[in-house]
């Protein structure tokens, strides 16, 4: 299961518009992104910036990044994306939407992972080549204190969904009162709907790579009951487990 979920937490693709294409991310993104552009520029508007992006640039969006972007290109825009839910950040630091200084061996990396189709350790291994070559020439800033505990929690769940709140704030080294504080503070999500929103995104991971039946997924992720898990599902997946299946089966 686990094998399942860390494989679908990468993928690497390159896109091509013509002309002019807008994307609205206002509601915040669920994963990290690296891309190359190719050829066109964009431009990304966030909550307090706008950064030009030019052909030839790496930029870098974090998880839970707000904004808006407008791609031109004359006539094509091309660039390589490289998504990811695992980001290697030993040092709890809070990286912006950015773009990167790089060299050509980052660039050539880019464009490795792009040919190699079929996902496996080689190519994962090469990402995080990628990413120990980007991350030194990154610019953080800080964060408040409960938005860095929100981040935390939400690292810690995404590999522990079903740890106690007394865990959750053990690895925050903070108290249980305070871990609630902070989401009251700097979060749209309660702790529980946090809670919910990972554990049904490895939900819609096993009913679109496996053919296990809805109530023992309903089962292996601790639902009390198959309707409360569909009621749930429904509510952060806008689907039921049955309509995301059918839409994924090729």
């Amino acid at each position: 299961m686990y094998d399942a979920i860390f494989s679908n937490g990468f993928t690497f693709n390159i896109f091509n518009y013509e002309n002019y294409k807008y994307t609205d991310n206002r509601k915040g993104t669920s994963e990290y992104y690296f891309a190359y552009m190719i050829s066109g520029n964009c431009k990304i508007t966030t909550e307090n910036e706008t950064i030009t992006i030019n052909e030839g640039d790496i930029f870098y969006i974090p998880y839970g990044c707000k904004y808006q972007s407008f791609w031109y290109g004359e006539p094509h825009i091309k660039f390589i994306s490289l998504r990811f839910l695992f980001m290697p950040n030993f040092d709890k630091k809070f990286y912006p939407t950015q773009v990167l200084p790089h060299n050509e061996e980052a660039v050539q990396l880019f464009y490795r992972l792009f040919e190699n189709k079929m996902l496996s350790a080689k190519e994962i291994g090469i990402f995080y080549t990628l990413v120990g070559i980007l991350l030194p020439t990154m610019t953080s800033c800080t964060v408040c204190r409960t938005q860095e505990i929100v981040d935390l929690t939400n690292k810690y769940l995404s590999s522990n969904p079903f740890a106690s709140i007394s865990e959750i704030a053990k690895n925050c080294n903070i108290s249980e009162s305070t871990l609630y504080y902070a989401f009251q503070k700097s979060s749209k999500l309660t702790l529980n709907e946090l809670r919910n929103k990972i554990i049904i995104e490895r939900a819609r991971i096993l009913l679109t790579t496996t053919d296990l039946p809805i109530d023992e997924i309903s089962m292996r992720l601790h639902f009390s009951s198959c309707s409360y898990f569909r009621k749930v599902f429904k509510k952060f997946q806008k689907m039921t487990p049955s309509e995301v299946r059918k839409a994924n089966r090729i």
